[in-house]
């Protein structure tokens, strides 16, 4: 099973299922990841920067893309993890302007 890492104050880091989330991830390591839409890939709200194994993660579809490109968030680490798919181990930071939004600490 794939490691995930979640780089924050409070982060988790563990072994999930392989082709889950990184939000289903963070479901299953019980690190509340924020997600105004309900994993619905239509908000950046859970967005985060993959810091190693950006090649373990799913490649990034057409509607990812286009909400990341709205945002100005162009650059190749950036990613939802509603829609970015662990393929293999990865660790991932969550910004640090969404430090104060990450509720249950």
């Amino acid at each position: 099973m794939p490691r995930v890492t979640f780089i924050h104050p409070e982060g988790r880091s563990g072994d999930v299922p392989e082709n889950v989330t990184l939000l289903e991830a963070a479901d299953v390591l019980g690190f509340p990841l924020t997600h105004d839409c309900g994993g619905n890939a239509s908000c950046t709200t859970c967005r985060v920067d993959v810091a190693v194994g950006e090649e373990n993660l799913s490649e990034i579809d057409f509607e990812e893309q286009d909400l990341l490109d709205r945002e100005a968030l162009t650059a190749s680490y950036h990613r939802l993890g509603c829609q970015a798919r662990v393929l293999g181990d990865v660790m991932v930071q969550v910004p640090e302007e969404k430090w104060g939004d990450t509720k249950n600490f």
